[in-house]
């Protein structure tokens, strides 16, 4: 009906009748064999003011092979404001709210302020007995998206596929078995957190967390060859002081690196690495 008009308009062409047509009127058989979804745009300015304001939650799996440790899932928790982003790794989906009655009691601690809401989607994992007695007892709003419209959630839904398609990438870059997407999915979170430039206001998520611009010096590539100190075995005077590892990433918890030793086939944290210059 829109084209109509103009065909009339701009005598294109013969025998069309010179009325008027009505274009702001919806029509029945053009919505029945036409209509789309409508678009999302993106956002140029924040929607929160501070940190822990708004968290984005989701989960991703099953994976189809399980991680060293059991894993098969990765809950994903993005907070709004500063888009600094937090991972862990379930072997049940059922574990997604004793990881986050966990989260939320020492992120609390760490900012000095509360959660004031979080947003997920309607899957039983989130929308459920436990999470909904444990918003009314904290004051917390739980904003649900819509039903399959995963752009509602989108800042946790990128996010994830972000981190799916750079884990895989380092997995085939390095020809590593995929029983590592634990430590691969960790490490890119952990770099993420980093490099990425939140565009209005040009800083990174560390940045608008932490306060600080964020030290990147000790980064290397994921999966590439180093030896680490042994410090473990009681060596003779002539064995050799090293082993040869394999970088998996970086630890959470101290400054170590996580290190696939070759000898021992275990994954450790280590401090005394030297890695091969690139």
């Amino acid at each position: 009906m829109k084209h109509i008009p103009k065909l009339s308009k701009n005598n294109l062409v013969k025998g069309l009748l010179k009325i008027y047509w009505k274009t702001h009127l919806l029509c029945e058989a053009c919505q029945q064999g036409k209509y789309m979804k409508t678009s999302f745009k993106s956002k140029d300015k924040f929607s929160t003011s501070r940190p822990l304001e708004l968290l984005h939650m989701d989960l991703f799996g099953q994976t189809r092979k399980l991680s060293l440790g059991g894993k098969k899932y990765d809950f994903v928790i993005v907070d709004d404001h500063s888009r600094y982003t937090w991972v862990y790794f379930l072997a049940h989906k059922q574990d997604s709210f004793k990881f986050f009655e966990i989260f939320c009691k020492r992120i609390q601690n760490e900012k000095g302020f509360c959660i004031s809401s979080i947003k997920s989607d309607h899957e039983t994992k989130f929308e459920n007995a436990k999470f909904r007695s444990f918003c009314e007892k904290n004051g917390i709003f739980h904003n649900f998206s819509s039903l399959k419209i995963p752009q509602q959630n989108g800042v946790v839904e990128r996010k994830n596929r972000t981190m799916q398609e750079m884990a895989r990438t380092m997995l085939c870059e390095n020809s590593l078995p995929k029983h590592f997407l634990v430590e691969a999915v960790n490490t890119t979170c952990y770099v993420q957190n980093r490099i990425l430039i939140i565009p209005f206001i040009k800083k990174t998520p560390y940045e608008l967390w932490e306060g600080r611009r964020p030290n990147i010096s000790y980064f290397h590539p994921f999966g590439c060859e180093c030896f680490i100190l042994n410090t473990k075995d009681q060596l003779g005077m002539f064995d050799s002081k090293t082993d040869k590892g394999i970088f998996l990433g970086y630890s959470g918890t101290s400054k170590a690196y996580k290190i696939l030793n070759s000898r021992t086939l275990v994954v450790e944290e280590f401090i005394h690495v030297k890695f091969y210059n690139i």
